[in-house]
């Protein structure tokens, strides 16, 4: 009767523990595909290149009767710090946006745009405006200094998600 009651317990105790280990199997795929559909933003994040701090501080989409139907306009904040030993000049001009097929979206010509050439030790602050398709989703922001086309400089990107 011993061994019949302890056999019990433990097929019962296997039974328990393989039914606990399918049900935490089945839930994980779910936390996953939770988790691809929220892209992390770099908002925020301080990228540096040449001894220039540059950091995209906010983005949001703004309205604009100029733009064609399809399209929205997405003002993109900027603030970007001259660490090096010389000025450095930098503008919208210098970035552009890219979705996630990889098409690329060039400053849009509004007065609002930023540039200025940034003393040593200095900073400055502005917002960049972009031409995208309405409901882009999955935004990169790119700075590729429109100036030196060499490319001897990397670029360096945000991704900066879906704006709102």
């Amino acid at each position: 009767m011993k061994k019949l009651l302890i056999v019990g317990v433990t097929i019962g105790t296997l039974l328990g523990t393989a039914a606990c280990s399918n049900t935490e199997d089945k839930a994980e795929p779910k936390s996953e595909q939770v988790s691809e559909k929220t892209t992390k933003t770099e908002i925020n994040q301080v990228k540096t290149i040449n001894n220039i701090e540059m950091k995209i501080t906010g983005d949001k989409i703004v309205k604009d009767d100029t733009l064609k139907t399809d399209q929205e306009l997405l003002e993109v904040s900027f603030d970007i710090k001259n660490k090096s030993k010389s000025d450095y000049g930098v503008g919208s001009g210098d970035f552009y946006v890219k979705d996630k097929d990889g098409k690329k979206y060039l400053m849009y010509g509004n007065e609002d745009n930023f540039g200025a050439v940034i003393k040593t030790k200095e900073e400055l602050k502005g917002k960049g405006y972009y031409a995208i398709p309405k409901g882009a989703k999955d935004l990169v922001v790119v700075y590729d200094k429109a100036v030196d086309h060499s490319k001897s400089e990397k670029t360096i990107e945000w991704n900066v998600g879906t704006p709102k």
